[in-house]
């Protein structure tokens, strides 16, 4: 006789929908959470400079959509972020807002 597999109860199944939005949320924090919050704590500014290195975006394989990302110092630690802006060029400075508390939560100043 073949056993009959079980099938997953509703519990599982949220549970696993769960795991897969949290994955989400996760993977892509930068811009669904810090970007927005960085406008309702306290922040401050400083010069950050586009770096040789890129972020793809859909369908970048195909049609070259990429930006680079940006860099600043501080506190003897280095951050870098996407700077979601094609116009950007190495070597460019452009202004970043970033956390007093946790400068890894930033983003560029849009001009």
């Amino acid at each position: 006789m073949l056993k009959n597999k079980q099938k997953p109860n509703k519990f599982q199944r949220i549970g696993f929908l769960l795991l897969i939005f949290g994955l989400i949320l996760y993977l892509n924090r930068n811009t669904l959470i810090y970007r927005n919050i960085i406008d309702y704590i306290d922040t401050k500014h400083i010069n950050a400079k586009i770096i040789d290195k890129k972020e793809g975006g859909r369908g970048s394989h195909m049609f070259e959509f990429y930006s680079y990302y940006y860099e600043f110092n501080l506190n003897g630690k280095t951050y870098q972020n996407p700077s979601y802006n094609k116009k950007y060029k190495i070597g460019d400075s452009i202004k970043v807002i970033y956390s007093n508390q946790f400068p890894f939560m930033n983003k560029p100043v849009l001009e």
